[in-house]
């Protein structure tokens, strides 16, 4: 694979096309290195990652930002750029200390905090977009970020789309465990009603605080999110 950069320098990458380690609706990631990765757009230049967006994220270098490095340009607009590689966790969230969600959760709020002045939506932040690694939660994808009104809408849809992250998470991470979180209850409600309507209610819609601290208040002291859910039948 050959790609040019703004400058027009020739980088040639020696893996074939179907090399990918992994791969979304609108790229491929292929490993480049032990600690680089090369993400190449498969859609229309429309659909290449905005310039702004780019700059700004590797200029602020966010601790809960996956490290991105050097964009490669087709027709002026970004169609590839190499980033840093992360490995995953091999245990579950639900299993790690309940302030492994609570920080992480608390670090991506602080960094979407910071993107915002810059009127930047994290709006393609989701449960597939978040690397879950043995020392914190990395936010991996960017492609579909856009640049908003003003701070305050531009936070507003980011701190919605981090919470949401976290309940399918949550979700992905029970499923993963064989529990049926449509079938089994909990306080009286299905999992998945539970998980939606209070623990990761859509009250932070208008929000007064940081979504953590809502969260610390409603889990209580427990030591694991699991323990949050050892009253279900058949766990």
């Amino acid at each position: 694979m050959v790609f040019y950069d703004k400058e027009g320098n020739v980088y040639e990458f020696n893996i074939s096309k179907d090399d990918y380690f992994d791969r979304g609706t609108k790229a491929k990631i292929y490993r480049i290195s032990d600690n680089e990765c090369l993400k190449v757009m498969n859609r229309d230049p429309d659909n290449y990652l905005r310039e702004y967006i780019y700059d700004v994220i590797k200029a602020l270098a966010l601790p809960t930002f996956v490290k991105i490095n050097t964009p490669f340009y087709v027709k002026g607009k970004i169609k590839a750029y190499t980033m840093e590689y992360l490995k995953k966790a091999n245990i579950s969230i639900l299993d790690m200390p309940i302030e492994y969600t609570l920080d992480n959760l608390n670090n991506m709020y602080m960094d979407l905090s910071i993107l915002a002045k810059y009127w930047i939506d994290a709006y393609d932040l989701c449960r597939s977009n978040v690397i879950i690694g043995d020392t914190g939660m990395t936010i991996i994808d960017y492609d579909a970020y856009k640049k908003c009104a003003s701070e305050s809408e531009a936070l507003f849809y980011s701190v919605m789309n981090l919470v949401y992250t976290f309940r399918k998470i949550y979700e992905r991470a029970l499923q993963e465990k064989g529990i049926d979180i449509d079938n089994m209850m909990i306080d009286n409600v299905t999992i998945a009603e539970y998980l939606s309507s209070y623990l990761f209610k859509n009250e932070y819609e208008n929000y007064t605080e940081e979504p953590s601290k809502v969260l610390k208040r409603k889990i209580g002291d427990v030591k694991t999110p699991m323990d949050l859910f050892r009253n279900i039948k058949n766990i």
